[in-house]
C-alpha cells in the first residue's frame, strides 16, 4: 500500500484524461445524442452536471463528474423533474430547445464538445485535473459561461482550431468503437472502485493518526508533569517548616532561612509579607492538596490514555491490512462508534492541553474548569483572557527565563478563539503573571480580580 494512495489514485485517473477517451465516447454520444434537442443541465453540487436531451420519444441523460479535478462520462437514468430548479441550480440556460447537430473531437486532444444550432457549442475539456465545461459561442469567438468557476482563467481560454475531419454528423459508433468503449467503461469501474478505496482508506488512516499523535502528546506531557511534581519540594512539608518555625517568624517576612529539619540544611522558603506565619502555612499546603489532585488526575489521564492508545494502534494496524472496501467499513463502524468513547475517556482534565514551540498551553473548558485551572496553575504561569469579554482562561506554564512573543500571541488568539469575541477579526486580551489574578469565596465561577495587566490584540483570520 503506498504511504500516499491518493496520488497514486491520480496517476490512474490519468488514463481517463488521454485523447483516447474522448474520442470513444464521442463515437458513443454520436449514436445516443444526434438529432435530440437540448432540454436542461442541472447540477446539486460542484462536482456533478447533468445534461439531458430529448425528442418526441427519447431521452439521454449525461452524466458528467468531475473526481479529484479529472473530468469522467457516464450515461445517466436520471429522469427530469420540474423540481430540478428548486433542489438544484440549472446551468447554461438559454440552450433550450437547441437541436444536437454535430459531436466534436480529436483523436489527438483531450476534449469532446456538442454543438448544437445557433452556434453553440458546449466545451467538454479535459485536459488533467483542470477539467471543466465551457459554452463556446462561434461566431463571436467567446467563451459565454463555465461551469466550475473556480478556474477563472477558461473564460479566456482559446478553443483549438476545428478541421471538418473533427465533426461527427452521423451515427459513427461503430463495432471497434462499441468494443473500446465497453472496456473504458470497465476499465473505469475497476479504478474508481480502487480510487474510491483508496481514499476512503487514507482518510481514515490520517485521522487515526492524528488521534494518537494527539494521546501520544497527552501522555508525555502528563508525565513530565507528573515527574515536575515528584522531583520539586514538597508544598506539604515547607508548610510544616514554616509551622515549625512559626516562633520566630516576625510578621511582613518576604522570605525566611530556617533549618530545614528534613535534611539539616538551612533553606529559603518564600513568604507573603501581608499574612501570619500559619497563614502562609495554610497557603503551602492548599498547593500540595491541590498537587494531589492534579497527580491523581493526570494518573487517571495516563491510564486512560494508554488503553485507548493501544485501541486506536490496534484499529490502524487492521485498517492498513484492509485489501477492499467491505473490511473498510467494518473497521471504519468501530472506529466511529469508539470515537466519542475514547475522547471522553481521554478529556479527565479540566483544561484543554496544548503545546507550541515547547511551551505547555491550558485553556479552560467552562467556569468551572476555569477556576481549577486556576488552582493548579503556578504563581509565575502567564494568565490570558479576552478583554471585556466572557470565555476561557488560558495559561502558558513557565518554562524558561520568558515568555517568546510568538507563543504569547498563540496563545492571545486561543483566548480569543474561545470567547464570546470570537467573530471579531481583533480581538484585545488581557495577559500578566498567574499571581497577579485573584479570586475571593464570594465569586461566582470563572470570576477573578486582576491586580495588573497588559494587552495584546489577537489577529483571527476570517
Amino acid at each position: 500500500m503506498s504511504s500516499n494512495p491518493v496520488k497514486t489514485d491520480q496517476n490512474r485517473l490519468q488514463l481517463f484524461s488521454q485523447a483516447d477517451y474522448y474520442h470513444t465516447w464521442s463515437r458513443y454520444l454520436s449514436s445516443k445524442i444526434l438529432g435530440l434537442y437540448f432540454e436542461k443541465a442541472v447540477s446539486f453540487d460542484k462536482d456533478t452536471l447533468f445534461v439531458h436531451f430529448k425528442n418526441a420519444d427519447t431521452h439521454f441523460a449525461l452524466e458528467i463528474k468531475f473526481i479529484d479535478g479529472f473530468l469522467f462520462l457516464f450515461e445517466s437514468e436520471r429522469a427530469t423533474s420540474s423540481r430540478d430548479q428548486h433542489k438544484g441550480i440549472l446551468q447554461f440556460r438559454g440552450l433550450e430547445s437547441m437541436e444536437t447537430t454535430a459531436i466534436i473531437s480529436n483523436y489527438n486532444d483531450r476534449y469532446l464538445a456538442i454543438e448544437l444550432n445557433n452556434s453553440k457549442v458546449l466545451w467538454l475539456k479535459g485536459f488533467g485535473k483542470f477539467g471543466n465545461v465551457l459554452l463556446y459561442d462561434k461566431h463571436e469567438h467567446a467563451i459565454e459561461q463555465i461551469f466550475k468557476l473556480s478556474f477563472k482563467s477558461d473564460w479566456e481560454f482559446q478553443i483549438p482550431q476545428l478541421e471538418d475531419s473533427f465533426f461527427i454528423k452521423e451515427n459513427q459508433f461503430s463495432v471497434e468503437y462499441k468494443q473500446k468503449f465497453q472496456e473504458f467503461q470497465l476499465t473505469l469501474s475497476e479504478t474508481l472502485r480502487a480510487y474510491f478505496f483508496d481514499f476512503q482508506k487514507n482518510k481514515i488512516v490520517k485521522d487515526l493518526s492524528q488521534r494518537i499523535k494527539h494521546i501520544k502528546t497527552i501522555l508525555d506531557q502528563s508525565q513530565k508533569r507528573i515527574i515536575q511534581i515528584e522531583t520539586r519540594r514538597s508544598n506539604k512539608e515547607l508548610g510544616d517548616l514554616i509551622l515549625a518555625h512559626a516562633h520566630s517568624l516576625k510578621p511582613g517576612l518576604s522570605q525566611a532561612l530556617i533549618t530545614d529539619y528534613y535534611t539539616q540544611q538551612r533553606i529559603r522558603i518564600k513568604l507573603n509579607p501581608d499574612l501570619s506565619a500559619a497563614d502562609n502555612a495554610k497557603k503551602y499546603y492548599g498547593k500540595a492538596k491541590n498537587e494531589v489532585i492534579e497527580r491523581r488526575k493526570l494518573e487517571q489521564t495516563i491510564s486512560l490514555s494508554t488503553q485507548n492508545l493501544s485501541i486506536l494502534e490496534s484499529q490502524l494496524e487492521s485498517v492498513n491490512a484492509c485489501m477492499n472496501m467491505k473490511e473498510l467499513r467494518s473497521i471504519s463502524v468501530t472506529n466511529n462508534s469508539s470515537q466519542k468513547d475514547n475522547k471522553t475517556k481521554t478529556d479527565n482534565l479540566p483544561y484543554k492541553l496544548i503545546e507550541f514551540n515547547g511551551f505547555q498551553i491550558w485553556v479552560g473548558k467552562n467556569n468551572k474548569s476555569n477556576d481549577e485551572m486556576l488552582k493548579l496553575s503556578s504563581k509565575n504561569d502567564l494568565w490570558l483572557h479576552a478583554k471585556d469579554s466572557t470565555g476561557s482562561h488560558v495559561i502558558i506554564k513557565k518554562k524558561g527565563l520568558v515568555f517568546p512573543k510568538e507563543v504569547i500571541e498563540f496563545a492571545a488568539k486561543l483566548a480569543a478563539q474561545n470567547s464570546k469575541s470570537k467573530h471579531q477579526s481583533i480581538v484585545p486580551v488581557i495577559f500578566t503573571e498567574r499571581k497577579f489574578v485573584t479570586k475571593s469565596k464570594n465569586m461566582n465561577a470563572g470570576e477573578v480580580n486582576v491586580i495588573k495587566e497588559q494587552i495584546i490584540d489577537a489577529h483571527l483570520n476570517k
